[in-house]
């Protein structure tokens, strides 16, 4: 049972040589300051609801290098950070946890990047905005 277990049960964890890709990737877009906020280039091309993925996937990674940057966010951090309406990041993140998967929502208002998904959403933003 223990083997199955293994198999069937999927930890979160991304190894380092990932991490390593996606921040190179995550790069082109924009960087995190150390206070947690979200910086992006270019985001007057990118629509909303990629900004919000972007800015999860951003904080995510910056978390796995520097602990005292939460990976998780809410929709007012995002909001100030981004300066986009927080109804507007609420619905986003809502479209972000249902449909895209990139967003987890671990408690009500709270949410972080499925390190699942972080790949998959990269590739989507760089085949979008040419990066």
């Amino acid at each position: 049972m223990e083997e199955l277990r293994k198999k069937f049960i999927v930890e979160e964890k991304v190894d380092e040589k990932k991490i390593a890709e996606y921040i190179e990737r995550a790069l082109k877009f924009g960087k995190v300051s150390i206070d947690g906020g979200i910086i992006i280039e270019k985001e007057e091309d990118m629509v909303t609801k990629d900004k919000v993925g972007l800015a999860l996937i951003m904080r995510f990674l910056a978390n796995r290098l520097e602990k005292e940057i939460s990976a998780e966010v809410t929709p007012k951090e995002l909001s100030q950070s981004l300066n986009i309406p927080e109804e507007q990041i609420a619905a986003r993140l809502s479209e972000l946890t249902t449909k895209d998967k990139v967003a987890i929502r671990v408690a009500k208002g709270v949410y972080k990047a499925n390190p699942f998904q972080i790949g998959k959403f990269l590739n989507y933003l760089e085949n979008k905005y040419g990066m």
